[in-house]
């Protein structure tokens, strides 16, 4: 299977994702009006919800020979290292433009209005390392697909990328063209957005569509 919500495949009714869920504080309007922000940083001071999330991507990654764990700037770094130095492999951050020092590597992808980049150090994945990508949040895996290309050009191996939270119609991973299908990279995603009746009411109150949603999430992160 190419991508997956944690409760719907091995982890049905695991108590641990109700713990991670009442965890992450939903902050209306914020950074703009529209956006219904997931703050992950409720989650961080929760100890024993932050040691689930680590858990659950442990359990599932610390038999699979990973030697890269990837994390997406920013909110990657907070869960990637963690993960990293429980199943021994190395984390190596994949940054935005013009913050790493020294030689780098970088892949720029599309927005819906404009162009972002990501780089990652020279010599900090091997061709033949297994690789895996993590990031708090996808919306339309835009930013994951670049990790990948930028992974790929090296010789690395991606097995799975992993997410925090996930919206479920995730564009990137449902279009049979992308890498996700082509190359049956893994997908999982622990808890999937839920867009709360706030939303919904002043979603209706200023005009904006679910695409105006998913426009102004994927610019936050």
């Amino acid at each position: 299977m190419v991508e997956m919500f944690a409760a719907e495949n091995g982890l049905k009714g695991d108590p641990r994702l109700q713990d991670i869920s009442n965890a992450i504080r939903v902050v209306p309007h914020f950074p703009k009006p529209g956006i219904m922000f997931q703050d992950i940083t409720t989650l961080l001071l929760d100890h024993k919800a932050f040691k689930h999330t680590v858990d659950i991507f442990v359990d599932r990654y610390k038999d699979m020979n990973i030697s890269v764990v990837a994390g997406v700037e920013a909110r990657g770094f907070m869960f990637g290292p963690s993960i990293a130095l429980a199943i021994g492999a190395k984390f190596v951050p994949l940054r935005k433009p013009k913050k790493l020092p020294g030689e780098v590597i970088a892949e720029a992808y599309e927005l819906e209005y404009g162009r972002d980049c990501l780089e990652m150090h020279v010599g900090a994945v091997e061709a033949g390392e297994r690789a895996i990508v993590i990031d708090d949040l996808v919306a339309t895996g835009g930013t994951l697909s670049a990790a990948i290309r930028l992974l790929e050009r090296v010789g690395a191996q991606v097995v799975e990328c992993g997410s925090v939270i996930g919206l479920r119609e995730i564009k990137v991973v449902k279009n049979p063209s992308t890498s996700f299908r082509k190359k049956k990279i893994g997908f999982i995603v622990l808890l999937p957005f839920t867009m709360t009746v706030s939303f919904f009411s002043f979603r209706d109150n200023l005009g904006l569509t679910e695409s105006h949603f998913i426009f102004l999430w994927s610019h936050v992160r």
